[in-house]
């Protein structure tokens, strides 16, 4: 069962460890995600952003962040990554449902944001199948980043 759950002294290690993809190791920018690190040392810095695990029963598999993007004006899932011994299971569209049921039980947001460099087409896959659509809109980050918006009155 995939489960989300807080940040704590427990398995913060243990998430800073997790990464995309096995050449990705130990780097700050993995080539399509910021590390869980660099993510929760932005969230002990910028307090809009609740960071969370996510676990595969007693076993930590991810990490995501999210709250309100003052850049986007808007709800913003700003990370969420499944480590790559998990992946190709279905855990990412889990947790990706998790993530958008607590961030409309916890704001109370119609609209909730994502974005992702152009060349990860499995995330692109992945957001449209739980029904994120592609808003047309471009951000600059470290990279250009597509912005996908989900609406989650439909």
């Amino acid at each position: 069962m995939i489960t989300l759950k807080e940040v704590n002294k427990q398995n913060w290690l243990n998430l800073i460890k997790l990464c995309s993809a096995e050449d990705q190791k130990n780097r700050v920018f993995e080539k399509t995600i910021a590390s869980n690190c660099l993510s929760l040392a932005q969230a002990s810095i910028e307090e809009n952003w609740t960071v969370k695990a996510i676990y595969k029963n007693d076993t930590p598999i991810g990490f995501t962040m999210y709250g309100y993007s003052e850049e986007l004006a808007g709800y913003e899932i700003c990370r969420i990554m499944i480590d790559y011994k998990f992946q190709g299971n279905g855990y990412g569209k889990q947790a990706l449902l998790l993530v958008i049921k607590e961030m409309v039980d916890q704001f109370k947001c119609e609209e909730i944001l994502i974005t992702f460099v152009p060349q990860n087409e499995k995330a692109k896959q992945l957001y449209l199948s739980v029904g994120f659509k592609d808003t047309g809109r471009v951000i600059k980050a470290v990279e250009d980043e597509l912005i996908f918006s989900f609406n989650s009155k439909m």
